[in-house]
């Protein structure tokens, strides 16, 4: 039997009975969520030997020990590095785990959080137009009410005036709702204004707890991590 990748902070007593309420939970929590299951698995996140991020990282996983307050109290967070894959996704996806794990066993099951890659949601978003989309339809009916939603990638795609009027209309509601959302891009702020226009940049930048990641590209690594974890 493999390992349950749930494992986190569980004492494990019904790992060998057939129904596993937590484990059952967790998984719909995640499905919901819109996490791949390649996700779900602890890692862990390191910085350059230099020590480069190392207060950024610290201030993250602050912010991760602390997610349950973080979303009670509508906080928000922009993450954002000209470098790819130095964890910014990764660390929103960590905040957003944490949520949920200790939250899994408040209240009935619903979704409690989303993962929301913005430039595949702008695409998705425009075939719905004529074409049923399930990943436009699912995101459409629970972001917002989430409590917690990531936008990642929030500036990689420009879109038409209508995509980002919809855009600002979700992130304008979910902030005046006093919802959490967690921001990642790849751009400064000059760009996404060039991308986004002024008002969803400045609601971003102006309303959120701004981290600036300066460390190098991570991801083969992580991959690393996650192989050896899933072959151990």
């Amino acid at each position: 039997m493999s390992e349950c990748p749930y494992k986190q902070k569980c004492n494990g007593k019904d790992c060998a009975s057939d129904f596993c309420l937590r484990k059952f939970k967790l998984e719909y929590l995640f499905d919901y969520a819109l996490i791949p299951e390649s996700q779900r698995r602890y890692f862990k996140l390191v910085t350059d030997e230099d020590g480069t991020d190392y207060k950024e990282f610290t201030k993250l996983a602050g912010i991760e020990q602390d997610a349950e307050n973080f979303v009670k109290e509508g906080r928000n967070l922009y993450i954002h590095s000209t470098i790819c894959g130095n964890g910014k996704s990764s660390w929103a996806i960590r905040i957003l785990k944490s949520y949920i794990f200790k939250t899994w066993a408040q209240g009935e099951l619903a979704c409690k959080a989303l993962f929301v890659s913005v430039p595949r949601f702008l695409l998705a978003l425009k075939d719905s137009i004529s074409n049923k989309n399930e990943y436009a339809d699912h995101i459409q009916k629970y972001i917002l009410t989430a409590d917690l939603v990531i936008w990642d990638d929030i500036a990689a795609k420009v879109g038409s005036e209508f995509e980002l009027n919809h855009l600002l209309s979700l992130i304008e509601t979910r902030m005046s709702n006093g919802k959490s959302n967690i921001f990642t891009s790849n751009l400064d702020t000059k760009a996404m204004r060039d991308a986004l226009g002024e008002r969803i940049t400045s609601r971003i930048c102006n309303m959120s707890t701004d981290i600036e990641l300066h460390g190098s590209d991570k991801r083969q690594i992580k991959e690393k991590a996650l192989r050896e974890e899933v072959n151990n």
